[in-house]
């Protein structure tokens, strides 16, 4: 594919809102004329500290229209959250950390303490961390930015990026095209139509010059997003819509490998539930209610409720185009099939870094309010010993 097939204007193929919050964004962090392109970025997005970079995989996230299942206003507020604070925290590598001064992430590391073949690792994983603070905090805005403004706009962006981490996703194009096609979800349910459609009511065809926003918008077409499921334990949602897949079976919990079950309720990490008045529906569980037992969450994967199939979030891994998961953070898996998603060792523990100590952050900022009745770096101390036992886990791949 040529070149420029693969690397397109921003300008040409996403949508006006869009557009126009880009604009906002470049105007919030005192970068007016930087660029934007979408590729082939890892992660989602890149910087090269001249331009900015989002996958084309994003751009279906940025689409109200492929967005299902969240309740009153919470749309509004959700829907491209998540890509917004990513393209914020591209354009903080940019004036936070590392800065422009640096010139390049090569000059960035020379100061990192680790083996050569892991500085670029270890930098990205630093610079994350230092720079989602800030943002989340408006610590990095213009100066013209004040008082509820700025406010307004941190919490915005720390909504982005705890719904960046939660939302559940569902990639597996075919099995979207197929509900598409048949009329109705896995679930026997009624499908509505979310394909860009023409004047006489038929979705369009497409083909590799339509803008991208039209050729990732709709089922079988681009990746549709659903909320946690904490989100429709809180919201008394229905059993399809809180559906998980067994990792690892526990006799005493009566649950078995690959089977699906339903989550009847969730717990936090400091052991609060939705009924708690500062609980988020954002924010890391710890335990769902399963067969009458809690039950660690790390040993299931979150189900789509559509296609029945795999959505995970990415606390949980990374699925594909194949409804498949490509690797794993938090969710378990055995150490030889991280191994084969090329996934184990150092970069889930260099993954799980940013998991921690961006929620460190979070609760110590105080919303959600009084992790474990604290706040504060005792809050943020708090979560760590929590969370602990997990980390191990996950890093030893138990």
């Amino acid at each position: 594919m040529a070149h420029d097939k693969l690397f397109h204007d921003g300008a040409v193929h996403l949508p006006e809102a869009f557009l126009e919050q880009y604009d906002l964004l470049r105007g919030w962090y005192g970068l007016p004329d930087i660029p934007l392109s979408i590729g082939l970025s890892y992660h989602g997005a890149h910087t090269d500290m001249a331009s900015i970079e989002i996958g084309i995989q994003m751009v279906a996230s940025t689409l109200k229209e492929n967005y299902h299942g969240f309740q009153g206003k919470d749309l509004e507020k959700i829907a491209g959250a998540a890509t917004y604070f990513v393209i914020a925290h591209e354009m903080s590598h940019n004036t936070t950390h590392p800065g422009r001064a640096v010139k390049t992430w090569a000059n960035s590391v020379k100061d990192v303490n680790v083996e050569n073949q892991d500085k670029i690792r270890w930098m990205n994983i630093i610079s994350d961390v230092c720079i989602n603070y800030n943002i989340i905090n408006g610590m990095n805005l213009v100066p013209s930015i004040t008082g509820k403004a700025r406010q307004e706009i941190a919490d915005q962006m720390r909504l982005g990026l705890m719904t960046q981490m939660f939302l559940r996703r569902s990639t597996d194009l075919e099995a979207g095209a197929k509900i598409a096609i048949d009329g109705k979800n896995a679930y026997g349910q009624s499908f509505v139509e979310n394909r860009v459609i023409d004047d006489t009511g038929v979705p369009i065809m497409i083909d590799e010059d339509t803008p991208l926003w039209q050729q990732y918008q709709g089922y079988g077409r681009g990746e549709q997003l659903y909320p946690s499921i904490a989100y429709c334990v809180k919201h008394g949602m229905k059993e399809s819509w809180r559906k998980v897949r067994c990792l690892k079976g526990n006799v005493k919990g009566g649950v078995t490998v690959g089977k699906t079950y339903t989550v009847k309720n969730v717990r936090t990490y400091d052991g609060r539930t939705p009924s708690d008045k500062n609980f988020s529906p954002w924010e890391p569980i710890k335990e769902y209610s399963i067969n009458g037992k809690w039950q660690s969450s790390r040993y299931f994967l979150s189900l789509c409720p559509d296609t029945g199939g795999i959505a995970p979030t990415l606390w949980e891994g990374l699925g594909n185009a194949r409804g498949q998961m490509n690797g794993y953070w938090w969710a378990f898996c055995t150490k030889q099939e991280a191994r084969d998603k090329g996934g184990a060792d150092e970069i889930t523990k260099l993954g799980l870094q940013i998991f921690l100590y961006e929620w460190a952050g979070i609760y110590a900022t105080g919303y959600p309010k009084n992790y474990g009745g604290l706040s504060g770096e005792d809050a943020a101390e708090k979560w760590i010993d929590d969370v602990t036992d997990d980390m191990h886990r996950a890093m030893i791949f138990g």
